[in-house]
């Protein structure tokens, strides 16, 4: 599934939300006590702009964040990208194992002529976020503007934020509520980018 699909499954939408939500969480207890939990830009922008690291630093985080990013999305896709092998240049009826049929349907593209999938791409569209038809672009963009709003709001107030009341141990949770819940509202319209 991906955002360019008019009608979303429930089911996948708050499956994605909770792993990306689960894995933050997980990925800032484990990386917290190394370099303060930054993992998107937006928080590393966040501190440069509050004058809590210097521009060096936040280049060099940003810089490591982006590598992260791009090495994982290698991993990712080497991990997956056999799923989609049997489906191209074959028919719908000819791929007679329902996951395989939902997975050539999810990630090709199929030739309304010959009823043929074509251009099969990562399954389920892994790292293709597309504006959903339903919003323009620059409703798109205010949405995603929120929920980096959330994340980094959520970020200053239960991580840094002295008198949080909640203490440094529940600031991952939280943190990783607050990615859920950003994913929740923002797959179906953005892909959540």
């Amino acid at each position: 599934w991906h955002s360019g699909n008019s009608n979303p499954e429930l089911g996948s939408v708050v499956g994605i939300s909770i792993a990306f939500g689960f894995g933050i969480s997980v990925l800032a207890y484990g990386i917290g006590h190394v370099s303060g939990g930054h993992i998107n830009p937006a928080v590393t922008f966040s501190f440069l702009i509050r004058g809590e690291m210097s521009l060096a630093s936040a280049i060099m985080y940003m810089l490591a964040q982006f590598f992260g990013a791009f090495i994982g999305a290698l991993f990712l896709y080497a991990s997956v990208v056999g799923l989609t092998t049997g489906c191209e240049g074959n028919s719908v009826d000819t791929i007679d194992d329902g996951a395989n049929v939902r997975l050539c349907a999810a990630s090709c593209d199929l030739d309304a002529d010959s009823g043929v999938f074509m251009d099969c791409g990562a399954p389920f569209g892994l790292g293709t976020n597309v504006v959903s038809g339903a919003i323009g672009q620059g409703s798109a963009f205010i949405a995603e503007l929120i929920g980096t709003f959330v994340l980094v709001f959520t970020v200053l107030m239960a991580a840094v934020h002295r008198s949080n009341g909640s203490g440094p141990n529940a600031a991952p949770i939280a943190i990783g509520w607050s990615v859920m819940l950003a994913h929740l509202v923002l797959v179906p319209l953005t892909g959540c980018g």
